[in-house]
């Protein structure tokens, strides 16, 4: 019962920061707004700017229209690219970040979210995918499994023994590879 009531934290926790977002869109300017003589290059301009300013790299953006496999798409374009969070989540595992239900909820989030994308692909594409996806699922069956060991049962504080990611981005790199192909 007890790891239940740490994932259902988690979960709720993961679920409240997300609905807190305080980032607004920004408006693109409408076409009454622009004259006819700087229309060409400054709105050029203006939408690469906007594209780099959101993304910080509009790579991402570009290849959306270069992968085929819908699980490609997913995994390197769509709501927040999760190779973008995997690179996150891996650096924070390497890094000893993931020591609360908070941290432990996201990486338990992008695990799912790449499980789901994994169910859907052709067997070549789901292989990699679920290599890219398991030091996550050693984060969750540790947390879940480790009982007081992992999970300090006053503070809630969260001690990961070493988790290996190395395999993980070879095989995102490898997944880059193979959707691009």
């Amino acid at each position: 019962m007890k790891k239940f009531s740490v994932i259902a934290v988690a979960m709720t926790a993961t679920l409240a920061l997300g609905a807190c977002s305080t980032e607004e869109p920004e408006e693109e300017p409408t076409p009454a707004e622009q004259t006819t003589e700087d229309a060409g290059d400054d709105a050029a301009s203006t939408t690469t700017g906007d594209m780099a300013a959101g993304t910080g790299d509009t790579a991402g953006e570009t290849a959306a229209a270069t992968y085929s496999e819908p699980a490609c798409q997913e995994f390197f374009t769509e709501g927040g690219p999760l190779a973008d969070r995997a690179v996150e989540a891996r650096a924070a595992i390497d890094n000893g970040e993931v020591v609360d239900t908070i941290a432990v909820s996201e990486v338990t989030l992008l695990k799912s979210r790449i499980d789901a994308t994994a169910e859907t692909a052709p067997d070549d594409i789901s292989a990699l995918l679920l290599e890219v996806n398991a030091p996550f699922a050693e984060v969750v069956d540790t947390v879940n499994e480790g009982g007081e060991d992992v999970v300090d049962p006053e503070s809630g504080e969260i001690t990961l023994p070493e988790i290996d990611t190395q395999a993980s981005e070879d095989a995102q790199a490898e997944l880059e590879t193979a959707c691009a192909g």
